[in-house]
């Protein structure tokens, strides 16, 4: 159970970080859309976007559903811890994931609709990726709020570059870190079931 002061600590990092959050959503919409786009002009080309995907299929083969369950977890969390913490490189890191991820999304969604059908992809993503999505965007949020800081430190402007790596940090392992285990879950015992009950596939 939270206490006053945490909830308000709280409130106040969101309200500081909206503006992030919106820029964030706006560049992951958009890669989305942009990726979606580019595999009607170039299948073959974007197809090559999903090799990571194709990586960790491979790893995943053979595994019990636990360890299925903790690699993705694993994964989805370091890739996520990265984007908040080496944000304060003025905020690169942060946007190429989020423009990596959002292209890669569009591809893969696009490539699914062909294949299996648009029902396929929805029972697919929905389940854990109303969890895993804005995650992915909040931790890139925070990583990009990280690197307006370092940018107003390199240009002497009062800040303190330290402390907002340190509060961002607090932040991704008090909020995000369990809700990205919890949709690591979700998509390892839940979406099966969603995508099998939906599309009997």
């Amino acid at each position: 159970m939270h206490d006053e002061n945490t909830r308000e600590r709280f409130r106040t990092y969101v309200h500081e970080l909206k503006p992030f959050i919106w820029t964030s959503l706006l560049i992951f919409v958009l890669s989305t859309i942009t990726g979606y786009a580019y595999y009607t002009i170039n299948p073959s080309y974007a197809l090559d976007s999903l090799s990571g995907l194709e990586e960790l299929a491979e790893m995943i083969k053979g595994l019990s559903p636990l360890e299925i369950m903790l690699l993705i977890f694993v994964n989805n969390a370091v890739k996520m811890f990265f984007a908040v913490l080496l944000g304060f490189a003025l905020g690169i890191i942060p946007f190429g994931f989020l423009v990596l991820n959002g292209f890669v999304l569009g591809v893969f969604a696009h490539f699914q609709v062909v294949e299996n059908g648009t029902l396929f992809i929805i029972a697919g993503l929905t389940p854990h990726g109303i969890i895993e999505i804005p995650m992915l965007i909040v931790s890139s949020a925070i990583g990009m709020k990280i690197g307006y800081v370092a940018l107003q430190t390199l240009r002497s402007e009062p800040a303190d570059l330290k402390a907002e790596i340190i509060r961002g940090i607090k932040f991704y392992l008090h909020w995000l870190f369990p809700l990205i285990f919890l949709a690591a879950v979700i998509e390892t015992f839940i979406t099966p079931i969603v995508i099998y009950m939906i599309t009997g596939i």
